[in-house]
């Protein structure tokens, strides 16, 4: 009993300290916070850094260079508007005003405005609180072609890789088909065509449709595109090995020849949609070998050619491919 008047005493006398800290802090924390209040009252200059954006181009022109995407500016404020900058509380892109350039005449090919030309309309953007001291660069250089439009084709670039048994069944199909290219002439007048950015796909098995942009060095050579985008639509189907007997048939011989292939059937193999498996037994196919061709012929075969057949097969192989003949003349 005779340590707990000792341990009540250390209590107090801890808590005692602790609020000397707390007082302590607080009143550091408000001395700051005056100090700090009346310090952004002041007016500072100091170096901000903006993105640009430059707007009312010459509506009849393009600019091959490339232009400054950022601006240094010493600007001048109160501390608070300043810090606001610092901080990118406010927004941090500025737009350029380039309606100057349209006093020029169509001849125009290079142009050179001086940063200064541009500073009160900064300085809207900016409000009045800010002050602007000086611009870097301090002048923008502008290099012009002529501007021009046209429809060309699109070729698109794929690598497709399918399932065992699945191919492409039919043509890919392409919308739209052209597009309206703009930019400067002296490229547009070069393109015949443009091209899509490679889509590879592996292990097809299934129909797809996929959206692909245009090559991304179109963009460097200041080239737009209408639509900007492409659709691909890609037909797979499973395909399986069959075949069919053809019998051969003659063409271009004369009335007063007979003519006989032997054999006089041949063996199609060829590769089948699924799909259209049941359509095989009313498919119309033609083998034919051509009479013309014997006199240019040495080998006494003729070759067969497939004059005729259904248009989803695939990959189609003849045996024999040539065969040989008999002559006869018609009594």
């Amino acid at each position: 009993m005779t340590k707990h008047p000792n341990t009540v005493q250390k209590i107090f006398h801890k808590a005692s300290s602790s609020r000397k800290l707390y007082v302590f802090l607080f009143c550091l924390a408000l001395a700051v916070f005056f100090w700090l209040l009346n310090a952004l009252s002041k007016n500072f200059t100091t170096d901000a850094v903006f993105n640009v954006s430059y707007v009312n181009q010459p509506s009849n022109k393009v600019v091959l260079n490339e232009l400054p995407d950022q601006l240094k500016i010493k600007i001048k404020g109160l501390g608070f508007d300043l810090m606001a900058y610092k901080l990118r509380l406010k927004g941090s892109t500025i737009n350029v005003d380039l309606s100057d350039l349209n006093q020029f005449n169509n001849q125009l090919q290079s142009s050179t405005l001086a940063s200064s030309s541009f500073y009160s309309y900064i300085s809207n953007q900016l409000g009045e609180q800010i002050e602007i001291k000086e611009i870097y660069p301090d002048s923008i250089h502008f290099l012009f072609d002529e501007k021009k439009e046209k429809k060309v084709k699109i070729i698109p670039i794929t690598q497709l890789n399918f399932e065992k048994q699945f191919q492409l069944y039919g043509e890919m199909l392409v919308k739209p088909a052209v597009t309206k290219i703009s930019g400067p002439a002296s490229i547009i007048d070069t393109i015949t065509a443009v091209y899509t950015e490679e889509l590879v796909l592996n292990d097809l098995s299934e129909t797809k449709t996929e959206t692909v942009p245009f090559l991304q060095e179109y963009a460097f050579k200041k080239l737009n595109f209408n639509p900007s985008k492409i659709i691909i639509h890609i037909p797979v189907e499973k395909f399986t090995e069959s075949s069919v007997m053809v019998n051969v048939t003659y063409v271009n011989v004369p009335d007063s020849i007979e003519i006989k292939a032997i054999p006089n059937e041949v063996e199609l193999k060829f590769l089948i949609p699924l799909s259209k498996m049941a359509s095989l037994a009313s498919a119309k196919f033609i083998a034919e070998i051509d009479y013309t061709e014997i006199n240019d012929n040495f080998s006494h075969k003729l070759k067969i050619v497939l004059a005729e057949y259904p248009e989803y097969i695939q990959s189609l192989t003849l045996n024999p491919g040539k065969v040989e003949y008999i002559l006869k003349k018609q009594k």
